[in-house]
C-alpha cells in the first residue's frame, strides 16, 4: 500500500471521527439541556454509587460502539467495581475482579498488582478457599473513589 493510500484512509477515518464525534456532542448538548436530565437544576446531587453506577454503564456501552482497546483503562474499571461491591456488600475475588476489567487476565492482575502497591485495593486470601485472592478498596482507596465520585454527583450537568 503506497503512501498515498495510506494518507487517504487516515483522513478518511479523521472525518469519519471528527463526524461522530460532533454527532455525540449535539446529542449531549440536547439532553442536557432537557430540564427533566438535570438533577442539580432541581436542587438533587446524585449519590456516588448512582454515579459509578452510571460510569460502569455508560464504558460499556461504549464497548458496544467502539473497539475495547480504544478506551482500556482496566485500572478504572476494577476501582469502579470494586466500589460497586463494597456499597454493596460484596466480596470480589480476583477472578470476578478481572472480568469487569474487560482485559486480559495477566493485564488485569499486574493492574490489580499496581493498585495494591499505590495503596488503593486490599488483598486476602481467602480462608475457606486459599486459592482465591479476595481484593476490596483499601481505606484510602475508597475515601478517594467517595470524594471524587461525590464532587462529580454534585457537579453533573
Amino acid at each position: 500500500m503506497g503512501d498515498e493510500n495510506v494518507a487517504g484512509l487516515v483522513k478518511e477515518l479523521t472525518d469519519q471521527l471528527a463526524s461522530i464525534a460532533h454527532s455525540f456532542g449535539t446529542r449531549a448538548d440536547t439532553l442536557l439541556s432537557a430540564p427533566s436530565s438535570r438533577p442539580e437544576a432541581a436542587g438533587i446531587a446524585i449519590h456516588p454509587v448512582q454515579m459509578a453506577r452510571s460510569l460502569l454503564a455508560q464504558r460499556a456501552a461504549r464497548l458496544e460502539h467502539f473497539p475495547a482497546d480504544l478506551f482500556h483503562e482496566p485500572a478504572w474499571d476494577m476501582l469502579l467495581a470494586l466500589y460497586i461491591a463494597h456499597e454493596e456488600d460484596r466480596i470480589m475475588n480476583v477472578k470476578s475482579l478481572v472480568s469487569s476489567a474487560h482485559s486480559p487476565v495477566t493485564t488485569s492482575q499486574r493492574w490489580i498488582d499496581h493498585l495494591f502497591k499505590l495503596g488503593l485495593v486490599d488483598r486476602v486470601v481467602d480462608p475457606i478457599d486459599r486459592r482465591r485472592i479476595e481484593v476490596s478498596l483499601s481505606q484510602n482507596g475508597y475515601r478517594a473513589l467517595e470524594t471524587y465520585l461525590a464532587t462529580l454527583g454534585a457537579r453533573r450537568v
